[in-house]
């Protein structure tokens, strides 16, 4: 167990509405070592400060985007006789979009906020130093997505989903320009543990029958099992656990319509070896049990 405090995505934000943004200053900041299972994206608006990340001190100053992925400890530190603004925004992905990695750019912001910390050695929290017209754009976009949280009027979420669907845009768009520069050595590197990841999800959502395992599949992407879970969790929307449970269950459901199969041969065919647990399963997902199910579904 870590030596510092790892806060709970459901202790820090709703679990209807996964998100929520603080403006940090040298008076509110967070200078103890923590953690925390969601995403966080911070912009420095103004000022300078440090960042103490995975052991390594960073000096932040304004312009900079930075990606501070789950389970990552870190804190700030105050600059002598320097104030800052920073703007620090907390979301789980599918706050935003069901399925982030649907969107055109999400290997991009899968690199940037993910893979990159996991493989980096020398620099462990991704950061870019915006241009001019860039920051005009990510500070205009902050501002709104402050004053909706701020005033939640009606449709508030929506709005925040779209303003920060840009942000991720332009985050991706300008960590593209900014991994030009990388060594063809890093960009490769990048790139073997992006494709490790997504042909992981790929094999699990084709082969929810066999006996799979956390650690196996973990090691088949090359993260930690933790790491892997919580990215799932991320990107997906759903642990491990949840969406091995929810793939299988699915294909019960088409089976149960679309064949005459027995419920115990269902039960196998869909990946598991006890039919109790089957059905408990499968009652908690749909409410119904699946003899119920295929009689009031067909």
């Amino acid at each position: 167990m870590p030596d510092y405090p790892v806060y709970g995505s459901k202790e820090m934000l709703d679990d209807a509405f996964p998100f929520k943004i603080e403006i940090r200053r040298p008076q509110t900041m967070n200078d103890v070592l923590h953690a925390h299972e969601h995403l966080q994206l911070c912009y420095m608006r103004s000022g300078s400060c440090l960042h103490w990340a995975g052991g390594q001190c960073h000096v932040l100053a304004k312009g900079d985007l930075f990606s501070i992925p789950p389970f990552q400890e870190h804190r700030l530190e105050r600059r002598e006789g320097m104030d800052f603004v920073m703007y620090q925004v907390d979301f789980m992905p599918h706050a935003i979009h069901e399925s982030l990695r649907d969107l055109a750019s999400i290997e991009t912001f899968v690199d940037f906020a993910f893979i990159r910390p996991l493989i980096a050695e020398a620099d462990l929290m991704p950061k870019m130093t915006l241009t001019l017209p860039a920051q005009a754009v990510v500070e205009s976009l902050l501002d709104v997505i402050a004053a909706e949280w701020e005033e939640k009027e009606e449709g508030y979420r929506l709005a925040i989903r779209a303003e920060l669907l840009k942000l991720l845009v332009l985050t991706c768009r300008q960590y593209k320009r900014y991994s030009g520069a990388e060594s063809p050595r890093e960009r490769q590197q990048v790139a073997y543990h992006r494709k490790a990841f997504f042909e992981t999800i790929a094999y699990m959502e084709s082969h929810y029958d066999e006996d799979l395992h956390l650690e196996d599949m973990a090691a088949r992407a090359l993260m930690a099992p933790s790491y892997f879970s919580n990215l799932l969790k991320l990107v997906k929307g759903k642990s491990y656990i949840e969406l091995l449970s929810a793939l299988r269950i699915q294909a019960a459901m088409e089976l149960l319509l679309g064949t005459d199969l027995s419920v115990t041969e269902i039960a196998t065919r869909a990946g598991y070896n006890h039919i109790s647990h089957f059905n408990r399963t499968f009652k908690k997902h749909t409410g119904l049990t699946p003899g119920d199910y295929r009689k009031h579904q067909a």
